[in-house]
């Protein structure tokens, strides 16, 4: 706990000082960086800490993304929040694989290339195939119609043929199958 109070305190300084130097350079760069992390975490975002449990970290990733969404907040600096939140064993996967991904150039990491990576890393393809079969071998048996439509709509999403548009008249004949 104190690691991260350190942590999140040497993160506002460096905010606040770029912040400065930015108003002295007649910017505001740094400062809107300040106030979109104090708009990120108004919005209590989780904390992730690793370990091997897929679905938590899906669940992390995706409420980190909504948080995004509702703040407006622009690429460069969703890794850097998104990673703020990140704590104990992850945070160290994060400190061994951030200077791979920056590269020699110190280029900061796009969100696309941490969402991939985080992925395969606590979401594993061999998670997401097993999620795709039971989604296919998916039957209402002994559920309720609302529990095996809940179920449906959840397994879903890992059936990339499902998606869109395209994929809905499909999804229904699945649906009615199953049931």
């Amino acid at each position: 706990m104190a690691r991260r109070n350190e942590q999140e305190r040497l993160l506002n300084e460096a905010l606040n000082n770029l912040a400065q130097v930015m108003a002295n350079q007649g910017g505001s760069g740094g400062a809107t960086m300040y106030h979109g992390l104090d708009h990120f975490q108004r919005n209590n975002p989780p904390t992730f800490k690793g370990g091997y449990d897929p679905d938590d970290a899906e669940a992390w990733l995706r409420e980190i993304e909504k948080i995004f969404w509702v703040t407006e907040c622009q690429d460069h600096y969703k890794v850097l929040f998104a990673t703020h939140m990140l704590a104990d064993e992850v945070e160290h996967w994060w400190e061994n694989t951030r200077p791979r991904l920056e590269g020699a150039g110190g280029v900061v990491v796009p969100w696309g290339t941490f969402r991939q990576t985080f992925l395969e890393k606590y979401f594993p393809e061999d998670v997401k195939n097993r999620k795709e079969m039971e989604f296919l071998e998916l039957k209402q048996g002994s559920m309720t119609v609302a529990e095996y439509a809940m179920k449906f709509e959840n397994l879903g999403r890992y059936f990339p043929h499902y998606q869109g548009e395209a994929g809905e008249r499909s999804k229904c004949v699945k649906f009615v199958n199953g049931l």
